[in-house]
């Protein structure tokens, strides 16, 4: 699979996505602190989303992801895991969680680290969760928290 990378250095970070994903405009009614939203226009199966938001010097990432998992709840997600994984270079924590429909999935996986009070989020949503999982690790493993 070909790799294009985003360098978003006015929010700090970059993130490799695969070769054809487009950038779509950010969705602020989703999240005040949605700064990136990637699509494959060929798949509509599966997508990412990039949240940036001020934490303050004493949250970790595990705060941010309890916070997620409580709204995620409150939308109906369920099979809700938190589990500590080192993600972009520090620690971090790894969130999942699905929505079952009338016989469809909806499977959002969420990577959360601090960095200088600053919290980062990669979001990644699939309607076909073991298929994108490979995808989402080597997403999450290449995403970079920018220097100041």
């Amino acid at each position: 699979m070909q790799w294009q990378r985003v360098e978003k250095s006015n929010f700090g970070y970059a993130v490799q996505v695969p070769q054809g994903w487009v950038e779509r405009d950010v969705d602020l009614r989703n999240s005040p602190w949605e700064t990136a939203r990637f699509v494959d226009p060929s798949d509509r199966r599966h997508s990412v989303i990039v949240f940036r938001n001020p934490v303050g010097p004493q949250r970790a990432a595990l705060d941010m992801a309890e916070r997620a998992q409580t709204s995620l709840a409150a939308n109906g997600f369920a099979d809700l895991a938190i589990t500590e994984t080192e993600w972009a270079g520090r620690p971090g924590v790894r969130l999942d969680c699905a929505k079952h429909d009338v016989g469809r999935v909806w499977s959002v996986t969420e990577y959360f680290a601090v960095n200088d009070g600053i919290g980062f989020c990669l979001g990644c949503g699939s309607a076909a969760p073991a298929d994108d999982e490979p995808l989402f690790t080597e997403m999450a493993r290449t995403f970079e928290i920018l220097p100041n």
